[in-house]
């Protein structure tokens, strides 16, 4: 069974390219792995996007069951913590640009 290796049998890394169009390649993968990673890690520190689309489906679930009277508690039971947290970062947001002014 052959496997690939990142090392070559004197137990070193295989030479990279010298060919310029290669290394060129090589680095623009790299940008776009690299520009991935940085666009899933600042979705998941948005956390005002993460409310709005919390919010976004909870308002859809409400106005699709809204006509029954126990859907429409279960949509109000849902909203109260999305509203309450967007309501603490907002609080959170006045308190720091209060500190940061004085």
């Amino acid at each position: 069974m052959s496997t690939e290796s990142t090392t070559d049998e004197q137990g070193q890394a295989p030479a990279e390219s010298k060919d310029p169009d290669q290394i060129e390649a090589k680095i623009e993968a790299d940008r776009a792995e690299l520009a991935k990673t940085v666009d899933a890690l600042s979705a998941k520190l948005d956390v005002k996007s993460q409310a709005q689309e919390r919010l976004a489906e909870v308002k859809a679930k409400a106005q699709t069951t809204i006509q029954e009277p126990e859907a429409r508690a279960d949509a109000l039971k849902q909203a109260a913590p999305v509203l309450a947290g967007i309501a603490a970062v907002a609080v959170l947001i006045g308190i720091l640009r209060r500190v940061a002014h004085t």
